[in-house]
């Protein structure tokens, strides 16, 4: 993440939670909700997870909530790039065994193969590079392991992206109000994120059953997708 952004968030940390209630009449809240449960069916017991740009916390308060009533045991990570937002989590976080980690999605300080699952919410389109994300995606995860990442992005249909223009004008609206330039950035962000775009690189990287779904009549994206198991070439050893 560039300097810039980093900055950015440092500077609406304290205000990022309403931002996002704003940004999203309150339906954030599901949507996480949803990706969490996600998360936890296709997992088995004892997985370790890691939620990226976890920022206050949100996702991974949503996934460590839904394994509990799943009866499911699960080693969760939380990292993130601003110590700022990392704060926040941890007093959120409570008690709960959630270990939280400083540290960038374009450089995870963790050995290969580490991960059963792992999830973003709300920070794909914040990457500097996704195809080097997508490769760190990559080494991390366990053979087998998937990852379900959640973002919003311009909606293809004429008619919702009319919609957008004006959902844009209410988030500008509240800008003023915070913090203009955050909130410009914000809306560039949504602009120019395209998931079918990051749907290839993914799939370059070789991860498998990449597809991406719409919540909420396309104001929200989930985008998901696997690790294959590798298979030992029998020649090799002969």
């Amino acid at each position: 993440m560039s300097e810039r952004i980093n900055s950015i968030f440092s500077k609406i940390h304290k205000n990022y939670d309403a931002m996002n209630r704003i940004m999203s009449f309150g339906i954030d809240v599901r949507w996480r909700k949803i990706a969490a449960k996600k998360m936890i069916e296709d997992i088995g017991q004892n997985s370790k997870i890691l939620d990226i740009a976890t920022g206050t916390g949100d996702l991974a308060l949503a996934i460590y909530d839904t394994a509990e009533k799943s009866n499911k045991k699960i080693e969760l990570y939380a990292m993130d790039i601003n110590k700022e937002m990392i704060e926040i989590a941890k007093k959120k976080f409570g008690n709960r065994k959630i270990s939280v980690i400083h540290g960038d999605a374009l450089k995870m300080p963790y050995s290969d193969n580490f991960f059963d699952a792992i999830s973003v919410g709300f920070g794909a389109r914040n990457f500097d590079d996704l195809k080097i994300f997508s490769d760190e995606l990559m080494r991390v995860l366990k053979d087998g392991g998937f990852f379900v990442i959640m973002d919003m992005a311009l909606p293809k249909k004429k008619y919702q992206r009319m919609l957008f223009k004006f959902y844009f004008q209410i988030i500008r609206f509240w800008g003023h109000f915070i913090d203009r330039e955050s909130y410009e950035w914000l809306i560039s962000s949504i602009e120019h994120f395209d998931f079918e775009k990051f749907k290839v690189i993914l799939e370059k990287s070789g991860f498998e059953n990449v597809r991406y779904d719409p919540l909420s009549f396309g104001i929200t994206y989930v985008i998901s997708g696997k690790k294959g198991k590798r298979v030992l070439d029998k020649t090799k050893e002969l």
